[in-house]
């Protein structure tokens, strides 16, 4: 059966998702999320313990990110003249834009964010910050009326068209997310570790919907429509929902 979905008149079909190079010595790791069972320790749980240990020096080179690629546009003018560019590295791994990745939180005892890059530009200062479309947990999106979501468990995310804007330092790995169409199962866990996704939420609204339901908006129909054809193409022999 062909699962590829019917893009809209005069739209190429998505390329395939591109996992970047690892690039000389790193203490970081390119996890694919939360792929482990219950009560095992993962990776981005070592982070502050690793941390502990590392030098100054060693920091400061941990914390170095310079931009990679070429410059995709340049906005602003005279002494405010910003570059964007294609991707950036940080201790040692490379990023580019449309890769989706874990966000250290601001604080130890809260979970990281998850973001999909879709800008990359270099401050006055020389820093680099990266603008990214925000998930959302479940059991952190307000309802409507009051309280929240109910989560079906830790791969479960909400995608939303917010902006969340962090230093390309503050990026802990890669990480997979899975956009699942109505009519197909959740990706199991151990043949395809990462999160999922079903639903787009409005954070003003404090509304969610499928991410194929009408009503997006065309240019935002087409973004998910491009999301779930990525997913498909990654996963052959994708069981239907009964």
């Amino acid at each position: 059966m062909n699962d590829r979905l019917s893009l809209p008149s005069g739209q190429s079909s998505p390329q395939p998702l591109v996992i970047g190079k690892r690039l000389g010595k790193r203490k970081k790791m390119i996890v694919y999320e939360d792929e482990y069972e219950e009560g095992e320790v993962k990776p981005q749980d070592l982070l502050p313990l690793m941390n502990s240990n590392i030098s100054d020096d060693d920091e400061e080179a941990r914390q170095d990110a310079k931009p990679t690629g070429h410059v995709v546009r340049v906005s602003g003018e005279g002494e405010w003249v910003t570059k964007h560019f294609k991707g950036f590295e940080t201790d040692g791994i490379s990023y580019e834009l449309e890769d989706t990745v874990l966000v250290s939180p601001e604080e130890y005892n809260m979970k990281p964010s998850v973001a999909i890059i879709k800008d990359i530009r270099e401050t006055i200062d020389g820093r680099i910050t990266v603008t990214g479309r925000k998930f959302y947990r479940p059991e952190f999106a307000e309802k409507e009326n009051e309280g929240n979501w109910e989560s079906r468990g830790e791969r479960e995310l909400f995608y939303s068209f917010e902006e969340i804007e962090f230093a390309a330092e503050s990026v802990m790995h890669k990480c997979r997310v899975h956009f699942v169409p109505p009519n197909k199962t959740i990706p199991n866990v151990r043949e395809y570790p990462g999160f999922f996704v079903e639903k787009a939420y409005d954070a003003k609204l404090k509304r969610v919907c499928g991410i194929l339901d009408v009503g997006h908006g065309d240019s935002r129909q087409l973004e998910l429509f491009v999301l779930v054809q990525k997913t498909i193409d990654r996963i052959p022999n994708w069981p239907l929902k009964l």
